[in-house]
């Protein structure tokens, strides 16, 4: 990918800022269940983690940093362990992450914990020590307030970008001209309330069901249907995890009319409860 293509094609990212956080794990001397991870990084100040993902298991000890591919991934702490992390998404149109190929890799980098400390500082003014849970907490914030947050990732981000330029990992390449139809079903389904799951599509969308199911089969390898089940059982993984909602919260959130057809669901299509996903997750 060149180092410069034309602003618009950067204008086209969409782009979250989840979290920064820095303090003791929840759950340690235990694996966790398969959790959804964005892209992101953590320093390990204390203790250690142990990750599986893609097939490797991976040691991260104390003054390491941990790359984070977007993905699933299993972890595992050592009692007492601290960390430091930020996790965020960015991706093009079609969902693809702006990072993906040459991550989930252990390395030191001070200047990007020292960027990571700084941005720790400036969103959580005062604190020393603030946990996943509460830093994935939605904030109510001033306009003013939401613009010096954009403005205090965005300054960090900058040093994440380069510190992964000297490591030689780019960012992966913008969806071809000829995958704006795919891009613009892809925007569309994303959009839609998660308790919608029914595999329609508006009258003026310029595709009917049978073709965007032949599209995303061939550009995603799903269909319809499994494309809006992975982007629910995703949120389902997330909510559970972030703990913020009861059981019953999260199934109505997600077109389930009783918590226990939820709980079946779940279990049948990752093999554990939610309950015991929660007790097995923690943080990344």
């Amino acid at each position: 990918m060149p180092k410069t293509i034309p602003a618009d094609a950067w204008r086209s990212l969409r782009h979250e800022w989840l979290w920064v956080y820095r303090g003791a794990v929840p759950t340690c001397d235990v694996w966790s269940a398969e959790i959804p991870v964005p892209p992101g990084v953590f320093f390990v100040e204390r203790g250690e983690v142990r990750i599986r993902a893609d097939g490797n298991e991976m040691a991260v000890s104390r003054g390491q940093a941990f790359f984070s591919a977007p993905g699933l991934r299993r972890h595992w702490f050592a009692k007492n362990t601290r960390l430091l992390s930020v996790g965020f998404r960015i991706a093009w149109p079609d969902g693809t992450p702006l990072f993906r190929s040459g991550l989930n890799f252990a390395t030191k980098s001070p200047k990007l914990r020292l960027a990571t400390l700084e941005l720790f500082r400036r969103v959580h003014r005062g604190k020393k020590s603030v946990g996943f849970r509460d830093a994935v907490m939605p904030k109510i914030r001033s306009l003013a307030g939401w613009a010096a947050h954009e403005a205090e990732f965005a300054a960090w981000f900058v040093v994440f970008i380069e510190t992964l330029r000297q490591l030689d990992i780019q960012p992966e390449s913008r969806a071809p001209t000829n995958r704006r139809r795919v891009d613009q079903l892809v925007a569309w389904l994303n959009s839609r309330p998660l308790d919608q799951i029914t595999p329609t599509l508006p009258s003026e969308f310029p595709l009917g069901v049978r073709r965007a199911d032949q599209v995303l089969q061939q550009h995603l390898g799903m269909g319809l249907r499994s494309f809006l089940e992975r982007r629910r059982l995703d949120a389902a993984r997330e909510r559970i995890i972030a703990d913020q909602d009861t059981l019953k919260e999260t199934a109505f959130a997600l077109g389930f009319r009783h918590a226990s057809h939820f709980t079946a669901w779940f279990r049948r299509h990752t093999g554990l409860s939610p309950s015991a996903y929660r007790e097995g997750g923690g943080a990344v």
